[in-house]
């Protein structure tokens, strides 16, 4: 029996993603095991998201944000939907979380992994059915395709590379691979003891750092072309739309074009 582990970033909260991640079909051979790593309580979302989604429009985005905060879950729901709940210093985000949880399980466990954020909207139940199955990738992330990758790519210039924990698969050789644990040297915003944010696109920006030791790794050992992505659209895949700063209808000015292809695209496959 083959098994996944789902480590999730507890911080946003939405009901929505924790019981469509519970919901997902698991293909013959396989056992999942649901992991939230948190870094506050869900009462701060609570307070946090109210105010946001009482002004929120009618656009598609905005729409898309009323479904996934129409409830924000508690630790009791979280827990009740199968999900293994452990509430963390609040140090570095996103691979900081999967450390976390790497120091206190064994990954060596578990053949596959899936390292997510919470404030993603799940668009199906056949997820892990359909990418489980595949050995053709070392890492499958949610998608490439930013608009300064893109323009990279346009005037002939090495393209950026990130693998940020927002919706990755990964395999236990990658984690082997680096020592089973995410080298975090070159960042250096730590928020412990702090349980808000301005929601700012700058005021976390020291945390990118994070994605540059293993993109590094990747590079060294030739390993580029066994990083596969769901999609060729920043952020939007037929799978998982990913938020930015906590909702889908926020984004960055320079990602907004390709963002709307990839959900244009989307929709229309239905």
């Amino acid at each position: 029996m083959k098994k996944l582990a789902v480590v999730a970033t507890g911080w946003h909260f939405p009901l929505h993603f924790y019981q469509k991640i519970a919901e997902q079909r698991i293909p013959k051979g396989w056992e999942v095991d649901l992991f939230c790593v948190s870094h506050r309580d869900p009462s701060y979302a609570l307070e946090e998201k109210q105010q946001v989604i009482m002004n929120l429009g009618d656009s598609r985005r905005e729409r898309y944000d009323k479904i996934l905060y129409k409830k924000i879950a508690t630790v009791d729901d979280i827990k009740l939907l199968g999900w293994h709940y452990t509430l963390e210093p609040n140090t570095i985000g996103d691979w900081g979380n999967t450390n976390q949880w790497l120091e206190k399980n064994d990954y060596r466990a578990y053949d596959k992994f899936l390292f997510t954020h919470d404030d993603n909207f799940i668009l199906t139940d056949k997820m892990f059915e359909d990418i489980l199955p595949q050995d053709d990738w070392l890492i499958l992330t949610n998608s490439t395709g930013n608009a300064q990758r893109r323009l990279r790519q346009w005037l002939r210039l090495p393209k950026p590379f990130a693998v940020r924990g927002s919706f990755e698969f990964f395999t236990k050789g990658i984690l082997d691979m680096i020592g089973g644990k995410f080298d975090l040297s070159e960042t250096t915003l730590t928020r412990e003891g702090k349980f808000t944010t301005l929601g700012s696109f700058t005021e976390l920006s020291d945390w990118n750092t994070t994605v540059t030791p293993l993109a590094n790794l990747l590079k060294e050992k030739n390993l580029l072309s066994k990083v596969k992505s769901l999609s060729s659209y920043y952020r939007m895949s037929i799978y998982c739309f990913e938020g930015e700063r906590g909702y889908i209808h926020k984004t960055e000015l320079s990602n907004t074009k390709e963002e709307e292809k990839g959900l244009d695209i989307i929709e229309k496959h239905g």
